[in-house]
């Protein structure tokens, strides 16, 4: 499995937007800002709304069973593109020789894929599988644990 941030979105939005249900305007004071958030944040996901808007696209090539498991997390993560078995795998076949060699492929065989990930997905994803016995969740969990404001927007 690898994974290879590429970009990440939304840092200024949603420090702008943190204050606004107080009436209040930017603080200007990024630690107190930072205790605000993982304030929000443990009082649940209705109240962290703001890191919705905290985007990560991630360029990942993981196997295709792990890829089953992510369909789990449907709700702050867009797939924008992936590896198609239909032009890779499968070039220049039809019908049933395409059906048959589609049914064949391997669920350990890796598939690249990027997606997008808003900062309150990769939370709920750290918190449900940092423990799972499955070493690729464990591997996507660490590189969670790396990323930039992991610790200030995602882990808290």
């Amino acid at each position: 499995m690898k994974i290879r941030l590429i970009e990440i979105a939304g840092i200024q939005a949603a420090y702008e937007a943190l204050h606004l249900p107080f009436g209040k305007g930017l603080s200007g004071n990024q630690a107190k800002d930072n205790k605000l958030i993982a304030k929000l944040i443990h009082a649940g996901p209705e109240h962290a709304k703001t890191m919705r808007g905290v985007m990560y696209w991630l360029d990942i090539q993981a196997p295709i069973y792990w890829w089953r498991e992510m369909e789990t997390y449907r709700i702050g993560r867009e797939r924008l593109s992936c590896e198609s078995t239909m032009h890779i795998d499968c070039k220049g076949l039809s019908g049933k020789e395409l059906q048959d060699a589609k049914a064949s492929i391997c669920m350990g065989k890796e598939q690249r894929a990027i997606d997008m990930y808003s900062a309150q997905c990769l939370r709920n994803i750290y918190q449900q599988r940092y423990c799972h016995r499955l070493p690729e969740w464990r591997q996507f969990c660490d590189f969670i644990l790396e990323l930039p404001y992991a610790k200030d927007f995602i882990i808290c």
